[in-house]
């Protein structure tokens, strides 16, 4: 037992050097959107999608995504109520608003409240609520969020940030609400995100510790910018290394739609990065899958009083907002051709002592004393499982061509490693999951 208090010890040291912490910073001002220097993510094409036929629900969703619609929502958050500064009277009238929207929609309104100590940019403390709308599918084991944040700086309305995003987001729910989804639509907004997304990291840790399924997480941030014809007709996606397949549904959605956009797999996301741009960080460092939609061209009004209603490009949110409904509607009523898969032990934000887990505490990275398994979850898609690999630091430890997917992981450590499981299947479709650890263990004799 003395030997396991000292290597806790020994493992809290090394965390507050080596892992970063919870918060996410916000995009930095001089943004690196624009640059020619970002190499595209590249993936294949997702070849189940290329005999798409033009669907008649897909058909009415994007008909009903209007200016009218879009304007209705951006007049009164940004018109109205104005700025939305965490923790300020405009940031509840605005939580008020939206739970409301959401409500008359027929939608499942929460309020999920949260407190967090903000950045190294924003030091302080900060209390705000998420405002959650959820609409339950017919065989809801699986979820899609589709999330922004409603909170500005202190001297903006944040009409483009990320006032655009939330219009996305109410939008989205209006119409999609409408009909009727095999998969549960979660329709998220966020507080807190301008102080370190405080609010997302308080809603994905609740969704990771209630072992919640979640298929696909978009966020959509500044999508009402844009100001020029090239512009007007591009988005740049950001993506997790496994969801090139549902940029691929994106893709044939704006051909066979006829929204004629240039979308650009712009970057793939670093689950590891102490830096993230938006609230999608908090649903990649615990393992979600994330497609994260931004405008091709930087907003130099960010943070300004000139980020007001005439800043947006309402005919271009449009399109953007298209974009992510008609993608999400295909996702909650689609059988999925890829494998899904999760490392369902260890578990992030955990404490482990002999494969027990003992108790929870603030990082993600999960601390592992003693023989740990790793124990992997996966859900076939179209295509029998071929095999599961394991792997540490990339190399193999194990393959396993049946369940239970699993491997016990006894060797001598003191430090970080980084557990990697992969799953293919007969058709060659490979999906991966990785966990950074901080493993401790001293082999018995």
């Amino acid at each position: 037992m003395k030997n396991k208090i000292i290597g806790i010890t020994l493992c809290m040291l090394m965390i507050l050097t080596t892992i970063p912490t919870v918060n996410c910073r916000e995009l930095p001002t001089s943004s690196p959107l624009p640059s020619n220097s970002i190499q595209a993510v590249s993936s294949a094409p997702w070849k189940e999608q290329e005999t798409q036929q033009i669907d008649q629900k897909v058909q009415e969703i994007i008909d009903k995504i209007n200016e009218t619609l879009i304007r209705n929502f951006m007049e009164h958050l940004v018109g109205e109520i104005g700025n939305r500064y965490t923790g300020t009277e405009g940031c509840e009238n605005a939580a008020t608003y939206i739970s409301q929207q959401f409500q008359t929609m027929g939608l499942q309104s929460t309020y999920q409240n949260w407190s967090a100590k903000g950045n190294s940019l924003l030091s302080g403390y900060f209390h705000g609520r998420n405002v959650i709308g959820t609409q339950p599918g017919t065989n809801p084991d699986e979820t899609i969020i589709f999330n922004a944040h409603y909170d500005t700086t202190k001297k903006t309305v944040g009409a483009v940030d990320d006032g655009s995003g939330t219009v996305g987001v109410l939008t989205a729910a209006a119409v999609l609400s409408q009909y009727t989804f095999k998969r549960t639509l979660e329709f998220v907004t966020f507080s807190g995100e301008e102080q370190g997304t405080l609010g997302s990291h308080a809603y994905a840790r609740d969704l990771y510790d209630h072992h919640l399924p979640v298929l696909v997480e978009f966020n959509a941030d500044m999508i009402g910018k844009a100001t020029s014809t090239e512009t007007g007709k591009t988005m740049r996606l950001q993506l997790t290394e496994d969801a090139g397949w549902i940029a691929g549904i994106m893709e044939n959605i704006t051909t066979e739609y006829d929204l004629n956009f240039t979308i650009t797999r712009w970057q793939t996301i670093d689950r590891e990065a102490k830096d993230g741009w938006s609230d999608y960080c908090q649903f990649t460092q615990l393992g979600y899958e994330s497609v994260v939609v931004w405008p091709a061209e930087w907003d130099p009004n960010m943070h300004t009083i000139r980020d007001d209603l005439s800043n947006v490009n309402i005919s271009y949110l449009v399109n953007m907002t298209r974009h992510i409904a008609a993608t999400m509607a295909i996702l909650a009523d689609m059988d999925i051709g890829y494998p899904q898969l999760s490392i369902a032990h260890p578990r992030f934000g955990k404490i482990f002592v002999d494969d027990q887990e003992k108790m929870t505490y603030r990082y993600k990275t999960p601390i592992l004393i003693g023989e740990t398994t790793i124990q992997a979850n996966v859900i076939p898609g179209s295509s029998p499982l071929e095999k599961v690999e394991f792997y540490s630091d990339n190399i193999l430890l194990q393959t396993d061509t049946e369940g239970p997917y699993e491997y016990l992981l006894n060797s001598t450590s003191i430090g970080i490693h980084t557990i990697k499981v992969i799953a293919s299947d007969t058709m060659g479709r490979n999906t991966t999951a990785e966990m950074k650890t901080l493993y401790l263990n001293r082999l018995k004799n």
